[in-house]
């Protein structure tokens, strides 16, 4: 599975920032959208990037790449509202906890609480299902039967 994150020019202008991420999400070598605003909101705090989150993530749901809910506390990405929007959109979420040391595991609660307070279908979530259907998804990028 091969999750893409933003880390570099952060503050492009909101039109370039969009193709940067269509692009990213329309590669059928990337599986899962990272991080998609690279927020941090709390300690060295860094607004989001501006995009067209409506345009990226009906990209990612018509190439069936999956958005990240990042459990971080300081990350806590996408925003709520953007969360809303890509379920709306009918993507697939990946939950993970962005971890970099193994106490920072207990994180994948706080990802779990916001996906189900913003909506998320728990048969949208891809670190849910079987590895035998996670493997065919990152192949086909279609949901088990």
């Amino acid at each position: 599975m091969v999750v893409g994150s933003v880390h570099s020019k952060l503050r492009m202008e909101a039109p370039a920032m969009t193709r940067r991420l269509l692009a990213a999400v329309r590669n059928p070598l990337m599986d899962v959208l990272g991080h998609c605003t690279g927020r941090l909101v709390t300690g060295r705090t860094r607004p989001e990037s501006t995009f067209d989150a409506g345009a990226v993530f009906a990209a990612c749901a018509e190439s069936g790449t999956a958005v990240e809910v990042n459990s971080r506390p300081e990350r806590l990405d996408p925003p709520r509202r953007l969360l809303r929007l890509a379920v709306d959109a009918g993507v697939f979420f990946a939950i993970d906890t962005d971890a970099h040391a193994p106490g920072q595991l207990d994180w994948q609660i706080l990802g779990c609480e916001r996906a189900a307070e913003c909506g998320v279908p728990p048969e949208r979530v891809v670190n849910t299902w079987a590895a035998e259907d996670l493997l065919a998804w990152t192949r086909t990028r279609r949901a088990p039967a």
